[in-house]
């Protein structure tokens, strides 16, 4: 070939360009970012609408539904999916493939600034969150120590979080366990009451006395001076001296129905670290950073903190994202090391010539450095798609550099002159080679662009392998006849020689049975059709089979740790679920293995549709040695967590690992839609059952969860009316005394404080009745005068999906249960046994969603690829190609 004669007259021009290649491609696989996916732009984004105090039916009403109205005409949205809960709303958006995501992104924002001046006066403006599965936590923390709670959390959310911040690559730092601290107005009930004073009054007091604001410039001989008005306050205490009210001489301070105290908001999260109280911190890297360079980043800075830290503080290391991704990384590349060592000593088998094996021991490494400087230059990390392919395409470096090789020594073994050899032979095989590496690049092109979404994870994998077999076909054809010119000789005599002599004559005794087995077949036509209808039936065989292997998008990768996520009645208040929790503890004490073991309650991982959020909610994180540090496998620790908790009913419990994309996931996701949501619950539990009493299934949960018990207050609008006391005055008197409302800000040493109005906290449910609020002059009212108080229970979370109200179902399958076998068997149960009515639905989001759009997509690459393959063939190897197909046929007499 042309590349072969110019290699074998310019040696050393030809040596430097692969020299500078290969040293670019050092310096690439040092900068190259470590990822465990590829860079993906998957079509998704979250709305979450924060709005305290709100009920999931006055949120659905309120600001879920005017948010899908407002979404709903962004070009290329697939579906809407909103989860109304206590105090938050969020809607899922998922848009079509190859929807730009940043452009709808800011499309989104431009429909919900339409509509923020409708949404309720207490809810806080809408924000946009773009999904990207690279940007998961890397690293978690726990602060722990003898201090109280209110301290370490200070510390974390005022010091540690930006030190930690700071890091390159970290997006974002999250703390679970502790509130920020606030200066609270506690209002005394019965000393408010004889003052004839309301929460209220008490906030509207506090914002206009309490407030700094510049006045502006004056100038004075030619200077000046900024003027500026201050009435805020330089200690607490002196908060109590602010006059509340002052009529006829009779001063009401703040001291005197209140107690101003600095503390924490209340608490509805707490955690711990192997018993004792800490502050989760949980690290999220930027979607574009180095997952092991952040982690390494990370120790480092937190070796440096732990210097820094106050006494009785400790900053614990409980698990970390990297470690997997460098240990699936080094397994890859030892795999590749391995590829290489053993294809060097299966040559030698062949060949029986050291020089030839220090040949494919030179190229083949030199090809896979080359290739990563053309990988990253694509734009390209190394994460496991690509180190896949790195791994896969040592054969394909092999079968071009020993084709090539082979027929040099062929050559040599003829001419005995190396250089004429190795142009001869480079020669005498390129059409080959180009044949076997064109068959490759015809198949892999189709899948490396595929439009699903499998394809973001499928391109890398493709373009790295059609990288990687170019660089093999060009060091096949210049640096292998270059060095086999150089460094092979004749074997005419010698110890390797007779091997050789030995090993070939063995390879062609094989050859001869095989030959006499094909005469035979050639000469009998039953023989040859009982062999063809074999072959035919174990093809369909295999198609049976290939159904029962299953099917998921993200493997399951053992980290070492295990979530156990326990869901309580939503009546339970914190200290309840604290309580109940630590029961759950004592259980798991003994658990052969286990390092740490992180506790949060209040706020949990979880799916769309699932609650994260809530006093009720609790989630116990187990760590355990990396893999290769134990003999028990991570299904091993599920199966002990499992038997443990068996039986256990006051809570719902669900042990899962980490899922590949952060958080936890569920094999089989299942929608039923409808209007009526009681008759959505029906269903779904039905179908709970059913599959409960299913092998195949593990662990079925659904989204219907017992009611939260409330307490609705509805207004006597004509006594409202006589009074001149508007609705919303009532309200927000109602949520003074309970929630609180922020009245102003306290300054101290650089940090605001919000100044939180309140009632002191008291037990007892009648109290609501009891409640004051303004009336005549002088003369008080209270609750039960001015409307009524109705005990009712109100729906946990409402989800809705394009627009109509869904209840969903969770189920993790068995190992050996197909997922497209799982949805035929939910579809018959609810067919046949349970009954769908008319106008409701199902539908298969998630893993299956996902194998659907993955199967149609194969095919479709699957027939351009046979197509090109074909034509490919067609054009290489006409000459060759028909007698090829005579000799096949010819056994069976066609």
């Amino acid at each position: 070939m042309g590349l072969t004669e110019i290699s074998l007259r310019r040696p050393v021009a030809m040596c430097s360009l692969i020299i500078g290649l290969t040293i670019l491609g050092i310096t690439a696989y040092r900068t190259m970012p470590l990822e465990f996916f590829p860079k993906l732009d998957l079509p998704y984004m979250t709305v979450i609408v924060p709005y305290p105090g709100s009920t999931p039916e006055d949120i659905e009403i309120d600001i879920a539904k005017r948010v899908e109205d407002a979404v709903s005409s962004v070009d290329g949205l697939k579906h809407i999916v909103s989860v109304s809960m206590d105090n938050m709303c969020q809607v899922l958006l998922e848009f079509n493939t190859g929807v730009d995501v940043d452009v709808a992104a800011n499309d989104v924002r431009e429909k919900l600034d339409l509509i923020v001046n409708d949404l309720p006066s207490g809810a806080d403006r809408p924000y946009v969150l773009k999904f990207d599965i690279n940007a998961v936590p890397v690293v978690t923390l726990a602060l722990t120590g003898e201090l109280s709670r209110e301290d370490l959390f200070d510390y974390a959310d005022n010091y540690l979080r930006d030190r930690l911040t700071a890091i390159p690559g970290v997006a974002e730092v999250q703390l679970v366990g502790g509130e920020q601290r606030e200066v609270q107005v506690q209002l005394d009930r019965d000393k408010l009451s004889a003052a004839g004073l309301t929460s209220l009054q008490v906030v509207e007091a506090i914002q206009k006395g309490v407030l700094a604001v510049p006045a502006g410039r004056i100038r004075d001989a030619g200077s000046e001076y900024n003027v500026r008005f201050d009435a805020e306050y330089r200690q607490v205490k002196d908060l109590g001296d602010l006059v509340i009210r002052g009529e006829q001489g009779a001063r009401v301070h703040l001291r005197d129905v209140a107690r101003v105290v600095m503390t924490t908001g209340e608490a509805r999260q707490i955690a711990d670290l192997d018993g004792k109280p800490a502050i989760a911190v949980r690290l999220i890297k930027k979607a574009d950073a180095n997952a092991v360079e952040v982690v390494n980043q990370t120790r480092r800075t937190v070796e440096s903190l732990r210097n820094e830290l106050p006494g009785g503080m400790r900053l614990e290391w409980v698990e970390d994202y990297g470690s997997f991704v460098q240990a699936a990384v080094d397994s890859a590349t030892w795999n590749v090391y391995a590829a290489i060592a053993l294809t060097a000593l299966i040559l030698f088998l062949f060949l029986y010539n050291i020089r030839s094996t220090l040949i494919v021991a030179v190229t083949m490494p030199l090809t896979v450095l080359i290739g990563l400087f053309f990988i990253s230059l694509a734009g390209f990390s190394l994460n496991m798609s690509t180190l896949l392919a790195i791994s896969l395409s040592t054969g394909i470096l092999v079968t071009n550099s020993i084709v090539v090789l082979e027929s040099i020594v062929s050559r040599l073994n003829e001419l005995g002159d190396p250089r004429e050899a190795a142009r001869l032979g480079a020669r005498d095989v390129g059409v080959a080679v180009l044949a076997s590496a064109g068959t490759n690049i015809v198949v892999l092109f189709p899948i490396a662009t595929m439009r699903a979404q499998v394809g973001q994870f499928f391109a890398p994998f493709a373009w790295t392998m059609l990288i990687l077999t170019a660089v093999s076909l060009f060091i096949s054809f210049t640096l292998t006849p270059i060095l086999c010119s150089r460094w092979l000789r004749v074997n005419r005599s010698g110890l390797l020689a007779l091997l050789d002599r030995a090993w070939n004559g063995a390879l062609g005794g094989l050859a001869g049975v095989l030959v006499r087995f094909l005469r035979f077949l050639e000469h009998n036509r039953v023989v040859s059709g009982a062999l063809m209808a074999l072959v035919i039936a174990l093809f369909v065989h295999s198609l049976k089979v290939g159904g029962d292997v299953g099917f998921a998008f993200f493997p399951e990768a053992d980290r070492g740790v295990v979530f156990i996520k326990l869901e309580y009645p939503t009546r339970y208040d914190l200290e309840t679920t604290r309580q109940r929790v630590e029961a759950i503890k004592q259980k798991l004490a003994d658990i052969p293995g286990r390092i740490h073991t992180l506790t949060t309650i209040g706020k949990v991982e979880g799916v769309i549709g699932m609650s994260n959020e809530g006093v009720n909610l609790a989630q116990i994180l187990v760590t355990f040695p990396q893999r290769t540090e134990r003999e028990l496998t991570i299904e091993d620790y599920k199966a002990m967590v499992q038997d443990r908790l068996a039986g256990y009913a006051e809570a719902v419990v669900t042990v899962t690992q980490p899922a590949t994309i952060g958080g936890q996931a569920s094999d089989v996701e299942v929608d039923i839609s409808g209007e009526d949501r009681e008759r959505l619950e029906t269903l779904a539990v039905a179908l709970q059952r059913a599959l409960q009493a299913h092998p195949g299934f593990r662990s079925p949960d659904t989204t219907v969860r017992v009611g939260k018990p409330e307490i609705r207050i509805r207004p006597d609008r004509v006594t409202l009316l006589d009074l001149n006391l508007p609705a919303y005055a009532m309200g927000l008197t109602l949520r003074a005394n309970l929630e609180g409302i922020t009245a102003g800000v306290y300054k101290e040493r650089g940090r605001n404080y919000d100044i939180v109005v309140k009632l002191d906290e008291r037990e007892g449910r009648g109290q609501v009745g009891s409640f004051q609020f303004p009336g005549m002059p002088g003369q008080g009212l209270t609750l039960e005068g001015l409307g009524t108080v109705e005990d009712r229970v109100s729906p946990v979370r409402i989800i809705r999906k394009d627009k109509i109200r869904i209840s969903k179902l969770y189920a993790d399958l068995d190992p050996k249960y197909p997922l497209g076998t799982a949805v035929e068997e939910i579809r018959r149960i609810m067919r046949d046994e349970i009954g769908l009515p008319m106008g409701y639905h199902l539908g298969f989001p998630g893993q299956y969603e996902i194998l659907e759009e993955s199967n149609q997509a194969f095919a479709e690459a699957g027939f351009i690829a046979v197509v090109l393959v074909y034509l490919t063939l067609a054009a290489i190897l006409e000459s060759f190609f028909l007698p090829v197909l005579i000799m096949l046929t010819l056994p069976l007499g066609l």
